[in-house]
């Protein structure tokens, strides 16, 4: 049990000995409700929705602090997959569940402060209806080339791309994501064009890159990991300050003379958010639990061999961090060809 659990069963119990002794009714009575109710949680599986497909990064964060999670509550943590529009559709999923935390969102960062903007009449306002339960990983961005083009820098596929007159294609695991974003941001940072062909969830992307249906990408080393190991797709940069270690040759976008895309393209992250009127004890037991999960040794070693960073965040000042962020991806997104 994290402190906090332990905190809200010894609350329960002492709300349990006054209600027998008193009878008390009216605010205390209800306040004592909520406590108990807060020390069972969680008493049956929590459902974990992921509003993409099957395979890459958006199933590998929460199936690993699900299974992790499981191991320190005793309950199921159940991944349910709903694609589609971009991580509309799981989203709106988790909204029509009922507000009791058994329900969560494994959001990325177009989930919370991109989706508004770019499907206005979907009437999403994430940062409404959602709250933040914790803040899971970020994800530095690989700029990678199916190996069967003789492109080895990030020079060469700009000079590529320029000569295909806008005839080549990236792919990204959804329309509205990060990466494809991120792919917007790079050709407009190149002065290039390209077709953007957007697939359900990064398994289907990786499959497509392999096979040489799209030329690029810009995405996380977990998604392509397989594809960079087999030789059949080739890493360029980094869009990070630092290499990766899994990644030891594969240069920085600064030493690679693209420092300026560290500034233009920013890192995709995942979190947990619950529907915005669930109990806010719930919401502090599920935070807690997964700040304790994300502290076991294991689950740091498989995600960082997975590329990515662990960056446990909780608290009222996430919240207003993913509003700052939302006006800035707002600015960002004023002129870029998206080929939706």
């Amino acid at each position: 049990m994290t402190n906090t659990l332990v905190a809200l069963h010894r609350a329960g119990r002492r709300c349990g000995v006054v209600l027998r002794r008193l009878a008390l009714a009216g605010g205390m009575a209800v306040s004592c409700t909520a406590a108990l109710a807060a020390d069972a949680y969680p008493s049956q599986p929590v459902r974990i929705v992921v509003p993409y497909g099957g395979g890459g990064i958006a199933d590998l964060v929460p199936r690993l602090l699900g299974n992790q999670l499981q191991r320190n509550l005793g309950q199921p943590f159940i991944i349910e997959s709903k694609p589609g529009a971009g991580g509309l559709i799981g989203a709106d999923h988790v909204l029509r569940q009922p507000a009791d935390g058994y329900s969560v969102l494994s959001a990325a960062t177009n989930n919370l402060v991109i989706n508004q903007f770019l499907f206005p009449d979907q009437k999403l306002d994430p940062l409404a209806q959602f709250v933040p339960v914790a803040k899971v990983v970020s994800v530095p961005l690989l700029i990678v080339v199916n190996a069967q083009l003789s492109i080895r820098s990030v020079d060469e596929l700009v000079a590529y791309l320029n000569v295909q007159k806008g005839n080549a294609n990236y792919g990204s695991p959804s329309a509205g994501t990060v990466p494809h974003l991120a792919g917007a941001l790079f050709l407009q940072a190149g002065g290039a064009k390209a077709v953007h062909v957007p697939y359900r969830g990064g398994g289907a992307l990786a499959t497509a890159l392999g096979a040489g249906e799209v030329q690029f990408a810009v995405i996380g080393y977990s998604s392509v990991q397989a594809l960079l190991q087999s030789g059949r797709v080739r890493a360029l940069a980094v869009v990070a300050p630092q290499r990766l270690a899994m990644l030891p040759n594969v240069p920085t976008v600064q030493e690679a003379g693209w420092g300026k895309l560290l500034q233009a393209i920013p890192d995709n992250w995942w979190m947990l958010v619950a529907r915005k009127d669930t109990p806010p004890e719930r919401i502090a037991a599920l935070s807690a639990a997964v700040q304790a999960a994300l502290k076991e040794p294991e689950l740091v070693r498989l995600y960082e061999d997975a590329g990515l960073q662990v960056n446990a965040q909780v608290g009222p000042g996430l919240q207003q961090e993913l509003l700052a962020e939302a006006r800035a991806w707002q600015e960002r997104l004023k002129g870029l060809e998206l080929n939706m």
